[in-house]
């Protein structure tokens, strides 16, 4: 087949993490040839020549998608299609915003228009309500409009997918961490040494208003004095963004070490003792996979997707309270025990979830799918194994 790979639109973030896996994935596959529109976010970390000569890419960066560039958006990625005359076509975070000829295949990873019992939303001015509800309706109509098929990452996400848009045509290929986590090679520390007893939190995420990391310096007024000089919050922040965005000043028990590339975050993992993340809304986060494959306890928030991704593989705290969250984590630093007990449910858990080459397998047969279905002109779909 010839696939047409879009992340034009991508910026930053955990859909960087996707597509990027993805990528590298198909190096796997030779049988094909792939044509990858680079957006800015992928850009800034795929190194070309790792990648062999049935791979092409065409770089674009549309900025942040606007109406009034939409027109744009679809002349470009049209023109871009009629040169290339793809099989199918895969946008690993959408919308796309562009209706390609060829048959299409979406990711969908957009947690605030599926979970409005998150406190995030529920908290919202009635304004900020209104503007997230009218980019829920713009946006999911260029999913009906665009999408022959979409692919989530947890059965919640789908069975509330297939409501949002109305389709059952909504597959789940869960995610997982990327394949540099098999392999991990050494790096330069980016943490200066700790003293001793130090237990270090990671929180490795872009910044997002839903990720709720403001609850961290909350957490930190929490916790008794005694663990005030034992415990560290390392951010992947930069100190500019945690000014402008959370608070005036950063407190002594936070790090702010900025963007780590993804191939670099294993070592970031390898540094640090627990992940947390208080966050109030995700489809699949990536950093709960990374962490058990990193063998580092999970703290994080008590909400349906995390349950549904970590089951016991977690310590959990209600959304937004700040001491249920500064509790947890006096219990975990206090308790070797429950340290490895965590570690070794992560393990037992990561494999419920698909490797990287299986997520990159079945993404490629739902393309095979999809083009022989279209080719066949079937008035009705061709069934597509729920499995795969």
């Amino acid at each position: 087949m010839k696939i047409l790979i879009n992340t034009s639109k991508l910026r930053f973030g955990g859909a960087v993490q996707v597509a990027l896996s993805f990528l590298y994935e198909c190096r796997r596959h030779h049988e094909n040839d792939y044509y990858v529109v680079v957006g800015p976010g992928v850009g800034n970390v795929l190194t070309s020549r790792d990648f062999p000569d049935n791979f092409h890419f065409i770089y674009k960066d549309f900025g942040a998608i606007r109406l009034y560039k939409l027109q744009r958006v679809q002349r470009e990625m049209s023109a871009v299609e009629a040169n290339i005359i793809p099989d199918c076509v895969v946008t690993t975070s959408g919308p796309s915003y562009w209706r390609s000829k060829a048959p299409h295949l979406m990711g969908f990873n957009l947690p605030l228009f599926i979970y409005p019992e998150s406190p995030f939303v529920y908290e919202l001015s009635f304004p900020r309500k209104v503007r997230l509800l009218t980019q829920r309706w713009v946006q999911c109509n260029f999913f009906r409009r665009d999408a022959d098929a979409l692919i989530v990452q947890t059965d919640d996400v789908n069975q509330r997918v297939q409501k949002l848009l109305g389709t059952d045509r909504v597959f789940t290929v869960t995610n997982n961490h990327g394949a540099w986590y098999d392999s991990i090679q050494g790096t330069l520390p980016r943490l200066p040494e700790r003293s001793a007893g130090v237990f270090r939190f990671l929180t490795l995420t872009s910044y997002y208003p839903h990720k709720n990391l403001d609850l961290i310096e909350k957490v930190i007024e929490k916790l008794p004095k005694r663990l005030l000089s034992r415990v560290e919050f390392v951010l992947t922040l930069t100190e500019k963004d945690y000014l402008n965005r959370i608070a005036s000043h950063v407190p002594s028990q936070i790090r702010l070490i900025g963007p780590v590339p993804p191939p670099e975050c294993p070592g970031v993992y390898a540094e640090c003792d627990a992940m947390f993340l208080p966050t109030l809304a995700e489809c699949f986060s990536a950093s709960y996979a990374e962490a058990m494959k990193m063998q580092k306890p999970i703290l994080t928030t008590d909400m349906g997707f995390a349950r549904s991704v970590c089951q016991d593989a977690a310590l959990y705290f209600s959304p937004g309270d700040s001491r249920e969250a500064a509790f947890q984590v006096e219990r975990l630093v206090d308790d070797p025990a429950l340290q490895v007990k965590l570690k070794k449910t992560g393990i037992m858990r990561l494999a419920v979830f698909d490797t990287p080459s299986q997520r990159a397998t079945k993404i490629l047969r739902l393309c095979n799918a999809l083009v022989n279905e279209r080719a066949a002109g079937l008035e009705e779909r061709i069934m597509i194994d729920e499995h795969l």
